[in-house]
Order: structure tokens, then sequence, then C-alpha cells
């Protein structure tokens, strides 16, 4: 089968290569892979930057990346109930990855059903970045409340927007100009090209501060909170991600719990219509490569979905 291989690390890294299709084990469930959402740690795998990627791929093995999966069950391996051969299944691969191929194999509970007029590249921009947006804001918000979002025009940007749209908070999002429409889109209320603006100059504080792309020390980003405010990082230099965090808790990583249950809820989400998948970019598997380095550069507005 074809899959997007890493070799070595760097902007280059990725090649279409032929390679076996996975085989099946107990308790795990193969699914021919009709859509693989791009998430930033697929970037990171491949480039090694920052340096928390390249130790996550080393220890992980990760040698084809892509863990947002969306297709048709092929194969059940021993032990498996509850799915057959031609459901239609999203998942969250995190554990294993092998989702920018032809084949993908995750243990069986990972997978979640679709449903039927769900189509597999919405379904496939969802996991992670569902995951983010979902544990970022949900439950977490009061109407009028201020929130700003740095990154917010990529592949989670416009979930987190929307997110914290529904708990009726008024909504910054920042970054390059290429993505303010996609911003827009997603219901932010006001809008920021960080390339013109430095957020953590605005004389405007915020309720919450979602950062997706960090780049300047937590306690730097404190001055912009609130009294209660809360910070809260998913990615960026390691450095920023490793230092400056303050008490009690208002600053720090966002830890998310990754797996079927945040997939699920997401995807119910979308199927009701309270959110909008925005994908920016589809690429065939042959065209992954040079996708995957337009999304590393910033170029992509959405989500990338590579398809087969």
């Amino acid at each position: 089968m074809k899959a997007v291989v890493m070799r070595g690390y760097g902007a280059d890294a990725f090649r279409v290569e032929d390679i076996a299709v996975p085989t099946v084990r107990r308790g795990e469930v193969r699914v021919r892979v009709m859509a693989c959402g791009a998430n930033a740690s697929d970037w990171e795998f491949a480039t090694g930057r920052p340096f928390y990627g390249r130790l996550a791929r080393m220890f992980m093995r990760v040698r084809v990346a892509g863990s947002d999966v969306a297709g048709v069950v092929d194969a059940v391996g021993e032990g498996v109930t509850g799915l057959s051969v031609g459901d239609r299944v999203v998942a969250d691969t995190f554990e294993s990855f092998g989702g920018f191929a032809g084949f993908c194999v995750a243990k069986a509970d990972r997978w979640v059903r679709l449903p039927d007029d769900m189509d597999f590249t919405t379904a496939a921009a969802l996991p992670q970045s569902g995951a983010i947006a979902i544990e970022a804001f949900e439950g977490k918000l009061a109407p009028g409340q201020r929130v700003l979002i740095n990154g917010g025009g990529g592949g989670a940007g416009p979930l987190a927007i929307q997110m914290a749209k529904r708990a009726g908070a008024e909504v910054w999002a920042v970054d390059n100009a290429a993505k303010q429409e996609v911003m827009r889109a997603a219901g932010a209320d006001h809008l920021i090209d960080y390339r013109n603006t430095d957020f953590a100059t605005l004389s405007t504080t915020f309720d919450s501060i979602l950062d997706l792309v960090a780049t300047r020390p937590m306690r730097t980003v404190a001055g912009c909170l609130t009294p209660t405010g809360q910070y809260r990082l998913v990615g960026g230099a390691t450095k920023f991600i490793i230092a400056g965090a303050l008490p009690p808790k208002r600053t720090g990583l966002l830890m998310v719990p990754q797996g079927p249950d945040m997939t699920r809820r997401m995807v119910a989400l979308v199927a009701r219509g309270d959110i909008t998948s925005h994908i920016g970019e589809t690429a065939p598997l042959a065209d992954a490569p040079a996708a995957l380095a337009r999304m590393g550069a910033g170029e992509i507005a959405g989500k990338l979905v590579i398809t087969p």
C-alpha cells in the first residue's frame, strides 16, 4: 500500500512509499483509510521541532504519522465485538498513528461509528482538534466572558472558536492575515493579525486564553489575564512550555484527554449542526508531503485533510 513515511528530520522528511498492509492482531481493527486529518504533532514529528516532537517520535516509534483517521472497517481481530467489516468509523489513533496510508490498524475501542450522513473528510477533521476545543471551553465559560485564541485559524482554532461562542463568550482570534476569513466564519468577534499586532500588548484583559502556538513565556501572557483569568497552552516552543507557570494554576498546559469519548462527543456536536468543521484543504496521499509542508508554514486556513 502507499503511505507517507518519515525519513530523517526536516521539512522534506515526508516521503510517499510502498509499505506492507498492516496485520490485525487480537483486539484490533483495520480500516481502509478514506481521510486523515493532519495535526501540528505530525509536522513536529517530521521536523523534530520543537524538541519534544523528536522525543515523542523516537519513544513512540512513529514511522507513518496521521492520527485523525476516518474510513471503512476492512478487518477485525480476534475478540473484537461491536464492529463489523463495512462499518464507517473514525478514531484518534494517537497511540499507534499510521493514518497517512491506505490502511490503518488501531485498538478496537478507539473507533467510533459515524452517522450515515457524515462524510469522511468532515469526520477526519474532528478527533484531536475537537478534543482540544471541548477540553478548553466546555463548561468552563460564562456568557459575556472574554476569550482569546492564539492560532485561531489552523486546524483546532475554528472548532475552539465555536465552542467558546456556544458558551456565550466574546472571542478574539489571532493568526496571520490569510486566515482571517476562516476565523470570522467560525464566529470570532475580533480578528488580530499577529504580524501587525502583538496580542500581549492589548489593553483588553481576558478571562481565558487558549494558546495553540505558544511564542512567548507564560509569565508574559499572564499580564493579559483578568484577576481570575486562566491561560492554557497546547503547543509551541519547548522553552515556553516547560517554564514560567504561575500559581494558583492560572497558567499551564491544557491537558487534553484523548480517546473515543472526546471523538464521539465532537461527532455528535457536528451531526446536530451545533459545530461546523472548517476544511482548509484536502490533498491526495501522493501530494501529502507538499501539503503538510504548507500546513507547517502556516499557509492553510482551517484543517488539512489527506485523502486516498
